[in-house]
């Protein structure tokens, strides 16, 4: 086999995999082209790295290395030895999938193995979460992917305790439950070590919001001590490598769009088993403005969900809710932690508190610790918020903070021009002008809904409020509020809507 002598020349650039450039007359001496696939060896260690070529960025006896294929302790002017390799197994397996072939054992971990080593490309990991997207996977192929996902991360083992958690499938601004309801759970005596996402393309993630109160970027040994002082933590999961490989599919993911079913539940389901999760409640928002839009779609994706769950040694069930409308007042960080706050001081949203102990009480009543009339008792005693406050003080933060002085500092009431009834709150717009006004990055940015649907409005009523930590921020998001109108008013018996 050809292999050659080059000169490493590190290069600052982030790929998803490992890339490495290669003159195009060393490139034709090796015999590869763009796309192809070499060995590069130094020092008795070795990787795999995708190649592109150029003319001038590398010189000829160079080999120019992006950051993810820097084999370690690999200098500039270091030697490295270069030669052609096959591309992976797992490819042949991607295009059985594509003809929508159910894969054997051995061969979904095989393509697990790949994406976890960082040896497909986007365009092949695409390819595959296409196919999967189009075929969807077997009850099969989707416990076995999940296994596989999580025997690729890092795992928690909690011994015998009694371990549960809760999942939303988003779609919803607010909704912001999983405080209120790890804290009620934590002081019903359960372990609740939960884990959570930030934003993508929403205007909050649960992390984003918990992290107004406490740091939320803890290591393993932290979370164990944490859970054991408090019962539990909320923390985010991409600092763990819990099931690793989902974060690499959701890139790609968000890339193209799409968002196959089969992979949400392996995705789900792998971050649970890998924290360590016995009992797991999901919740599942049907609506015109959520993902799920129809009650036999979320019937069949929640049949879907226990399926996984027994097959995985894990009780689950699920929650078919109302994703109509914002959950809760508040959509963005800080105003989805006054929300909280004020849920577990007795004041806050009526719609945040309700569905807050509903689905607590579901939990306790899965793990024989009582229902939901057991959830209502410890949040109105105050034992659920003082199990919060010791969480985010045990995270290096406090439930105890001036809130409304943290909101960005420019702000636009938007108003409501005629009398009538709310009769939708478009979900997806109103998201956009709370990313528009900053949110998530900045923390103080986001919309404050006065109404919600179903309330009678008069004209000149204050119907939301933009808050920006930008002035040019401020000024987008009313631009966007004007041009995207995402709360229709009108009169119940009408046919046709006003749109503001």
């Amino acid at each position: 086999m050809v292999s050659l002598k080059l000169k490493a020349k590190l290069m600052d650039v982030v790929a998803n995999m490992p890339v490495v450039i290669l003159n195009a007359g060393d490139a034709v001496e090796l015999g590869v082209y763009a796309g192809d696939r070499v060995l590069v060896q130094f020092d008795g260690h070795g990787i795999v790295a995708s190649i592109d070529t150029t003319k001038k960025l590398v010189n000829r006896g160079e080999l120019g290395i992006y950051r993810e294929a820097q084999i370690h302790g690999v200098k500039n002017n270091a030697t490295v030895s270069v030669s052609p390799t096959s591309r992976p197994k797992s490819i042949e397996y991607i295009l059985k999938k594509m003809r929508g072939i159910e894969l054997k054992k051995n061969e979904i971990w095989e393509i697990i193995g790949d994406v976890n080593n960082d040896r497909l490309s986007d365009g092949e990991l695409g390819a595959f979460l296409t196919a999967v997207y189009i075929h969807g996977y077997t009850d099969f192929e989707v416990a076995e992917i999940t296994r596989a996902m999580v025997d690729k991360g890092n795992s928690i083992d909690w011994g015998n305790t009694v371990v549960c958690d809760k999942h939303s499938i988003g779609g919803v601004p607010g909704n912001r439950t999983t405080p209120i309801v790890v804290s009620i759970l934590a002081a019903a005596g359960l372990t609740v070590p939960k884990t959570s996402s930030r934003a993508i393309t929403s205007p909050a993630g649960t992390a984003d919001t918990i992290e107004v109160f406490c740091n939320v970027s803890l290591g393993i040994p932290e979370i164990k001590k944490i859970v054991k002082k408090t019962g539990a933590c909320l923390v985010w999961g991409g600092a763990l490598e819990l099931a690793p490989v989902d974060d690499k599919f959701i890139h790609i993911e968000h890339a193209l769009s799409i968002d196959p079913e089969g992979q949400v539940l392996a995705s789900v389901m792998s971050k649970k088993k890998a924290v360590g999760s016995k009992y797991v409640l999901i919740d599942i928002p049907i609506g015109d403005e959520a993902k799920v839009d129809r009650m036999k779609a979320a019937e069949e994706l929640a049949k879907k969900f226990k399926s996984l769950g027994k097959r995985l040694d894990m009780v689950v069930e699920c929650a078919i809710t109302d994703g109509s409308q914002p959950i809760g007042n508040g959509i963005g960080p800080v105003l989805e932690a006054i929300d909280i706050v004020d849920v577990f001081k007795g004041r806050g949203p009526k719609d945040l508190r309700e569905k807050s102990l509903e689905l607590a009480g579901m939990l306790l009543k899965m793990t024989k610790k009582g229902n939901k009339e057991t959830a209502k008792k410890i949040l109105d005693s105050g034992k659920a918020f003082e199990k919060f406050a010791r969480i985010t003080e045990a995270q290096g933060g406090s439930a105890d903070k001036d809130f409304r002085n943290m909101l960005g500092k420019y702000r636009q009431n938007i108003i409501c021009p005629r009398s009538g009834t709310i009769l939708r709150i478009a979900n997806e717009e109103i998201a956009k002008v709370s990313r528009t006004a900053g949110a998530p990055n900045d923390k103080g940015a986001g919309v404050y809904l006065h109404s919600k649907k179903g309330d009678i409005v008069k004209a000149g009523d204050v119907l939301f409020t933009i808050y920006a930590e930008k002035e040019y921020k401020l000024h987008d998001a009313t631009e966007a509020a004007k041009k995207l109108k995402p709360i229709h008013i009108g009169d119940k018996d009408e046919m046709i809507e006003e749109v503001i």
